[in-house]
């Protein structure tokens, strides 16, 4: 008996959660080379979604039969009901219903139908059980769409042979890393702004007209690393990309890889240890299965529900749990992704051979909380992942992003001056790089794109290279068209390695490649040709200087707006502002006691609302000031009629360790300031 209805429910169970869940799962794999989980991990994760359900139903059957017949049949049909109402919120979804009452409507009709009709109709309880074997496909589908993810391999033997083994590789992949924010006003690497970059540019070939070859990490970064044209279809895994520069030099020379999101290195290359494979972390399946959670109420939900869903938008292919993943790992660890290039650098100045090290960065990715001095910013609710049709947000969005460019900086100085100072400067090829950019255009896509508008197009598809070859002693500027498909031929041109594999792009160590051209594509499919050069990522940041100016120091990202000349400056008294009502911050306990030691939480991103008793004109700004010294600007308050949320990015050098005061002033139209005092 209990076994037909394990049947039932298992068949309700799959139609209502298992094939949401795990067809989503199935078509965007990179979600699980980016949680690491284990071969195992998944395959738990799996019976998990596809048996669990239906067990627990068992189990609460089961239960209820100690009560009666009669209580038992209440909760058998209770039981079918809810699942049957969540299997209608499915439908409406799989149906495109994004309205509410609809959505519900259609769940309760189901919920009430389907437990009358199983009551009643003994063919309907038949048909019910032989529905049962939809579990057995949905799950095997998934399995099969996960067979890179279960079912690990070495990737195929290379047949390499290095000539050149005094020269060590070590490869830097930014992640969300355009060009046009590290230019300043003449064309030239912004070396007030970005010492780090400037220092490289010096000695190194800086390949100004590089285009990247996809807008999405999961194909970006494997076309970087295997100098292939990536598939539309598939994840960022070894069996996707299974001759890729770890593979390549496997057996040839020393190879070691951090792979944030992509799966390309095998276990017994890139630090592998037994029983990898059958390994299970309860804290990172924990996080995983709550991710999945959020994912699946974001798939069945209506709308009335799905608002208390944290979101699953703005990350690659608009799949939410890599999303979760990135916002995890700055959450849990703010300076994980710093770290890892450090940790790069230690493993090649520490080595005693040479050998070829490669670390993907997630940063400046977002979230955009670092600052420039490796602290970091609590997470803005009012910062999102895509670009609003506002301009004071994007202003907002785009200084935060450049704070942490400036971070991507200072982990660039250290790389640099550890080389140095180790003696491996000289014998180290260092390839610096990105597999994107980003576009902070209105109402427009961050990284999306149909190749339409040319000035998005330059945001995302045009990033910075830089490769120091070994014993290079100057700086040379070069304007050869290039894509990221040409980096790892080069590595494999300058350490004189042969191998019979062949790859998409061309060395660029000895001559420009001729004759070709640079075709890109989109991770929804769209292609398209890119002829243009530095000229393009040149004009960029002239339009990006509009919104936030690129000259002066990095903390001169606060200096925005009409009152950009007041930061840094201070602020004398001034009559007391009648108008505003009040003012709040969320971060108003952190000036009490703020730490200059690195990861430390600052409030150097203020958000909260302010207040008015009458309106304010328009073109009025804000002015924080932090111990009496302007140091960052509201530009919410022009216009403003009752009560705004705002946004302020401060000037972080102002934050030193101890207590700080903060107040707000008021800059009118006529450059008048008047003072809104404390936070309340």
């Amino acid at each position: 008996m209990f076994r037909r209805h394990f049947l039932t429910y298992l068949a309700l169970s799959t139609m209502a959660i298992a094939q949401p869940l795990l067809d989503l799962y199935g078509k965007n794999t990179t979600v699980f080379s980016a949680a690491k989980l284990s071969p195992f991990e998944v395959l738990v994760f799996l019976l998990l979604v596809g048996i669990a359900p239906a067990l627990v139903c068992v189990g609460l059957d089961r239960f209820s039969a100690l009560f009666g017949s009669k209580v038992n049949e209440a909760m058998r049909l209770s039981l079918i009901g809810g699942l049957s109402l969540v299997l209608g919120l499915a439908v409406a979804r799989w149906l495109d219903i994004n309205r509410t009452v609809p959505s519900v409507a259609i769940g309760i009709v189901l919920a009430v139908v389907v437990p009358i009709a199983f009551d009643r109709s003994k063919a309907v309880r038949e048909w019910s059980r032989w529905l049962s074997l939809l579990a057995v496909a949905v799950v095997g589908s998934a399995v099969i769409a996960l067979q890179p993810v279960l079912f690990e391999s070495n990737g195929p033997k290379s047949d390499a042979v290095v000539g050149n083994k005094d020269v060590t590789v070590l490869q830097v992949i930014f992640d969300e890393f355009p060009l046009y924010s590290l230019l300043g006003t003449d064309g030239h690497i912004n070396a007030e702004r970005f010492p780090g970059f400037a220092e490289l540019a010096q000695g190194s070939t800086w390949y100004r007209n590089t285009v990247a070859e996809s807008n999405f990490t999961h194909q970006a970064v494997p076309a970087i690393l295997s100098s292939s044209v990536p598939a539309q279809s598939g994840g960022p895994f070894l069996s996707q990309y299974p001759k890729n520069i770890f593979t390549l030099f496997a057996g040839a020379t020393s190879v070691g890889g951090i792979e944030p999101v992509t799966s390309l290195c095998p276990h017994s290359v890139c630090g592998g240890k037994a029983g990898a494979t059958v390994s299970f972390n309860a804290g990172r399946f924990k996080t995983f299965i709550r991710d999945a959670a959020f994912v699946y109420g974001q798939r069945v939900l209506p709308p009335i529900l799905r608002k208390y869903v944290p979101s699953i938008e703005g990350t690659w292919g608009g799949f939410g749990a890599v999303a979760n993943e990135f916002k995890d790992q700055f959450a849990v660890g703010a300076l994980t992704q710093v770290d890892s290039v450090n940790r790069a650098a230690k493993i090649v100045t520490g080595a005693d051979a040479p050998q070829v090290q490669v670390v993907h960065a997630l940063l400046p990715h977002a979230p955009w909380r670092i600052t420039p001095d490796l602290r970091v910013d609590q997470l803005s609710p009012t910062i999102s992942t895509q670009n609003p049709d506002n301009e004071e947000v994007i202003r907002d969005m785009y200084q935060t992003f450049l704070y942490q460019v400036g971070a991507a900086d200072h982990v660039l100085q250290n790389l640099i001056a550890d080389l140095k100072t180790a003696g491996k400067w000289d014998s180290t090829m260092l390839v610096v790089s990105a597999d994107h950019g980003i576009s902070f255009i209105p109402t427009m896509p961050q990284r999306h794109t149909d190749f339409m508008d040319p000035d998005q197009v330059a945001d995302i598809y045009r990033v910075p290279t830089f490769i120091k070859y070994p014993n290079q002693k100057s700086g040379v500027s070069d304007d050869c068209a290039i894509s990221n498909l040409d980096l790892l031929p080069t590595i494999i041109d300058v350490t004189e390695t042969k191998s019979s594999w062949t790859f998409a792009g061309q060395s660029l160590a000895k001559e420009c490649p001729k004759g070709r051209n640079r075709n890109v594509i989109s991770a929804t499919g769209e292609k398209a040709e890119l002829s243009g050069g530095f000229e393009e990522a040149k004009a960029r940041s002239g339009a990006y200087a509009e919104i936030v100016s690129n000259i002066g120091p990095i903390n001169k990202v606060a200096s925005v707006g009409q009152s950009a000349s007041l930061i840094g400056t201070r602020i004398g008294k001034h009559s007391i502002d009648s108008r505003i009502k009040g003012w709040t911050t969320k971060q108003k306990l952190l000036f009490s006691n703020v730490s200059d030691k690195r990861g430390a939480v600052i409030p150097a991103l203020l958000t909260g609302e302010v207040t008015v008793s009458q309106p304010l004109a328009a073109g009025t700004e804000g002015v924080i000031v932090v111990d009496g010294i302007a140091a960052g600007v509201i530009g919410e308050l022009s216009d403003l009629r009752s009560v705004a949320s705002f946004t302020a990015v401060l000037d972080y050098t102002l934050l030193g360790s101890g207590a700080h005061s903060v107040e707000l002033f008021v800059r009118n139209p006529d450059g008048s300031l008047t003072s809104a005092g404390a936070p309340s």
